[in-house]
């Protein structure tokens, strides 16, 4: 069984019904901060009695409250699991909840009425409320919930609730249950106990003791004064292993037990792997022999697993829960702001939640990626791409130069909105680059692509930039001969596009989240410097970073004695293909070229038209409608 779907309604950032789908294994719950990700796992944390924290008691702020002037506090809220695939034994294990169906349902509402510091509470089993609720099935599902900032040192010390006592307890609970029916100890107490009764016999033992009890007698008299011994450690098996205390050692090699170190010389990061393994420890190892004693079901809730650990240790904690999870039958539920670990998970473990005032969740496997789509998207789901997965908006484009550059321009296109509204950080908006034209695969996860209607999408603005890519050349007739003429587009003379992406644009303009734009002419620095004046800037700023002083950088400088006023289209054109093809050679670069045109731009003090199909992905991925800003 797992649980398989969270009904929350009145709770939180909840105000209407929210509805989150899970899956066995690994989850790991994405989105920007506020969308409600905490908000999931308090709700599993009112259900479930927590055996590390306890469970989540009810306070006033639980309550929805909407942040218009006038609203009050929910009159109550209600949270309902859903557990699917459930087998034969354990439908009768939770029959209460079952009934006819074959899910089993837990339900929770706890009405805004306080008294004697509790709010009223109602939990019950089953789709309908029947008899009383047997706080004992409860116990069948094991829950452990990690907080943010947890203080991993602090569990792993010895104590009544140490991680290590837990551990040990959950190891040793079928031999100590043989232990009390036959009335015999442990053999841990014995071997303690016969310790005690050797060190008792030691000479400077005994002489410390006999000190102390005649102290004590000269002190309270004969009549009141009390035994004393000396001894290591109390021989009751709860008390020893109580007593125990985690060491560690820097390095998987053998070790002499005087080289490990107190936990207190160790790293914050690995203190916290360490806790996070004696939990997954207590979980795989928990289950009894007895169906009055097994455990059902285990959940784990983590947030922000990747607390403390640099990015490769992030990495390898994911793929172990993710194995752990998928091999010893334990749902984990992770929430999480790290790019590194939504990358290092397949796409289908991702369930992205959209806040806002009707927040919203959408598992990205209900996506309909296509399964070569999800494969290449997991590849390439690197720590850079997966910021889409935090934003509020996104751009997709093909190259580093588009990447480099596209934010300076976003400045230009949103100057006239004002001082914190005139940057892409402003409104939440990732650049993504793609590496190429691979719009057919991530756009899936936010619109119909190809005409294939998709189930869900991921709830964000995506908009796609592209090259037009137009024939190289093309015959022309010369003396009623044709002869391949070299393509140089401008207004009154462009030529049919080769890239396949154009072919999405239908298809994606009819979605609700998506749209590819694409440039009119060839490519994204060829439009660039067609546009209004922004040819001699281009110019300027290839002769001033040319990296040699021969021809090349001379043919820059006779360029700009040109009057670019004056020109046709067709003879910026001329100049135009001359730039790319000096810019998109081993000399300079594309990437490099944008960066220096980047840092022209940031200047601000110069005039630059930005082309009006990037101002329009522009405005999409911000949510701007275009007669806002006209």
């Amino acid at each position: 069984m797992y649980l398989k779907q969270l009904e929350i309604e009145g709770f939180k950032s909840f105000g209407r019904r929210f509805t989150v789908e899970f899956h066995a294994g690994l989850n790991v719950l994405v989105g920007e901060n506020g969308a409600g990700k905490t908000g999931v796992i308090n709700a599993l944390r009112q259900l479930f009695q927590d055996s590390e924290s306890g469970k989540r008691s009810v306070a006033e702020r639980d309550f929805h409250k909407s942040f218009e002037l006038d609203a009050v506090p929910a009159s109550s809220f209600a949270i309902k699991a859903i557990f699917g695939d459930l087998s034969i034994f354990e439908k009768v294990a939770l029959n209460s909840w079952c009934g006819e169906q074959d899910e089993a349902v837990l339900n929770l509402t706890v009405l805004n009425r306080e008294m004697r510091g509790r709010y009223s509470q109602d939990l019950w089993g089953g789709a309908i409320r029947t008899g009383v609720f047997n706080q004992q099935t409860l116990d069948l599902i094991h829950c452990i919930y990690l907080p943010p900032l947890r203080d991993a040192e602090q569990k792993l010390r010895e104590g009544r609730q140490s991680r290590l006592s837990r551990l040990m307890k959950a190891l040793c609970k079928d031999q100590l249950q043989v232990c009390a029916k036959t009335g015999t100890l442990h053999p841990l107490e014995v071997k303690v106990a016969d310790f005690n009764s050797q060190l008792a016999a030691e000479q400077d033992i005994k002489r410390a003791n006999a000190l102390i009890s005649s102290s004590l007698r000269a002190a309270l008299g004969e009549r009141l004064s009390q035994n004393t011994t000396i001894q290591f450690s109390e021989s009751n098996f709860t008390r020893i292993v109580e007593g125990l205390r985690l060491l560690y050692f820097p390095n998987a090699s053998p070790a002499e037990l005087s080289q490990f170190r107190s936990l207190d010389e160790n790293s914050l990061g690995y203190n916290n792997l360490l806790y996070i393994a004696s939990i997954l420890a207590e979980l795989i190892v928990e289950d009894g022999e007895g169906p009055g004693e097994r455990t059902l079901h285990k959940l784990l809730l983590i947030e922000e697993p990747e607390a403390h650990l640099h990015p490769q240790l992030q990495i390898r904690l994911l793929k172990h829960l993710q194995e752990v999870a998928l091999n010893k039958n334990i749902q984990v539920v992770i929430t999480t702001h790290s790019t590194v670990i939504s990358s290092a998970v397949s796409i289908d473990n991702i369930i992205h939640i959209n806040g806002g005032v009707e927040p919203l969740a959408v598992p990205a496997r209900f996506c309909g990626l296509s399964e070569p789509s999800r494969r290449f998207i997991d590849r390439w789901l690197d720590v850079t791409k997966s910021n889409l997965l935090f934003s509020k908006g996104v751009i997709l484009v093909e190259g580093v130069a588009e990447a480099i550059a596209l934010p300076e321009l976003a400045k230009i296109v949103l100057a006239t909105r004002g001082k914190g509204l005139d940057t892409l950080d402003d409104y939440g908006v990732s650049v993504i680059n793609l590496n190429g034209i691979y719009f057919a695969h991530f756009m899936q996860l936010f619109c119909e692509v190809e005409g294939q209607m998709r189930s869900r999408n991921l709830p964000i603005p995506c908009a796609g930039l592209t090259d037009k890519d137009p024939v190289k050349t093309q015959k022309v007739r010369v003396q009623d001969q044709l002869v391949d003429v070299i393509v140089k587009p401008h207004a009154g003379n462009l030529a049919d596009g080769t890239n396949p992406a154009l072919g999405l644009i239908p298809n994606i303009a009819m979605s609700q989240y998506g749209r590819l734009f694409s440039g009119e002419l060839k490519t994204f620095e060829y439009d660039l410097a067609m546009t209004a004046s922004n040819l001699q800037l281009m110019l300027q700023v290839a002769y001033n970073n040319w990296p040699t002083d021969g021809p090349i950088k001379a043919s820059f400088n006779d360029m700009l004695a040109a009057d670019f006023g004056a020109m046709s289209e067709a003879q910026k054109a001329e100049y135009a293909y001359e730039l790319l093809e000096r810019i998109d050679s081993n000399s300079m670069g594309k990437g490099l070229y944008a960066q220096l045109l980047a840092d022209k731009l940031e200047q601000g003090d110069c005039a630059f038209a930005v082309p009006y199909y990037i101002q329009q992905a522009i405005f999409w991925a911000c949510a701007i409608a275009e007669e806002a800003v006209q």
